[in-house]
């Protein structure tokens, strides 16, 4: 999501959410949605970097698709 508003030095993030939201297209909603969640690590990092491993472990392995990694 894009995210433009000018921050004062206190943190304060000032201007006019609903003409921003209504410029990029996105729900107010969906905007303080993404505010509350943009710190959050992806839940799917582990899982990630368990695929990446199984790839960096033969030159062989590009080749494996996720069915192929469950099976190994």
């Amino acid at each position: 999501m894009k995210f433009i508003a000018l921050k004062t030095e206190d943190g304060e993030l000032k201007g006019n959410i609903a003409f921003f939201c209504r410029t990029l297209h996105v729900s107010r909603q969906g905007f303080y949605q993404y505010l509350a969640n943009k710190d959050r690590p992806w839940k799917y990092q582990p899982l990630a970097d368990a695929m990446r491993q199984i790839l960096e472990e033969d030159e062989c392995n590009d080749t494996y698709g996720r069915i192929r990694m469950y099976q190994v």
